[in-house]
């Protein structure tokens, strides 16, 4: 017998194209039993994607899903989103947040690139920075790399490189909901 996954009692970070995602919102200055309704808006951040979500009232809560079907229409990326009250013409917003879409791998063909853009800019940035260092003159971006002009692309790879790995501990915040920059440490007395 299948039995679902306990309800999660907070926004998803990430979900994969196709998935479904439900969670329940519990928000005590607009009780749904007071006649309060919660929606969500999200927003595709590279372009256009909109998906709007309408809470269902269950008791004081309300219950959210994004279906499997509106999940596998939104576009692999970062999403904004915004939560709503409203009620009597009222609205307010509650609160806000970001959700990563991944591809769903089950919908691909073997030929689609599955890298970010960050992480395509650093392989071709490495690739250039061979290419030079092996005496070929190579272009990237539309400049021309040369022995000559190796610390320019040696500072383009640096930089690639930050924001590959900016993108990398994100992706794990997301997933882990711990910083990777911060460490914790819990002190007892012996």
């Amino acid at each position: 017998m299948h039995m679902a996954p306990p309800l999660a009692t907070k926004e998803p970070a990430l979900l994969t194209a196709g998935d479904t995602a439900s969670w329940s919102k519990s928000l005590d200055d607009y009780p749904a039993g007071d006649g309060w309704a919660l929606s969500y808006a999200f927003r595709y951040q590279n372009g256009s994607g909109v998906l709007d979500v309408a809470g269902v009232a269950s008791g004081a809560d309300f219950l959210l899903t994004i279906p499997a079907a509106s999940s596998s229409l939104m576009k692999p990326g970062l999403w904004n989103w915004a939560a709503y009250a409203t009620l009597s013409g009222t609205r307010y917003q509650v609160e806000t947040g970001i959700l990563n879409i991944t591809p769903n791998l089950a919908v691909l063909d073997s030929a689609a690139d599955l890298r970010s853009p960050a992480k395509r800019a650093y392989d071709n940035a490495l690739a250039a920075w061979e290419g030079v260092t092996l005496g070929q003159t190579v272009t990237l971006n539309g400049r021309t790399y040369t022995q000559h002009n190796l610390s320019d692309l040696m500072k383009y790879v640096d930089r690639c490189k930050t924001d590959y790995h900016a993108e990398v501990q994100a992706l794990e915040f997301a997933k882990s909901g711990m910083n990777p920059r911060h460490i914790q440490v819990r002190l007892t007395r012996v």
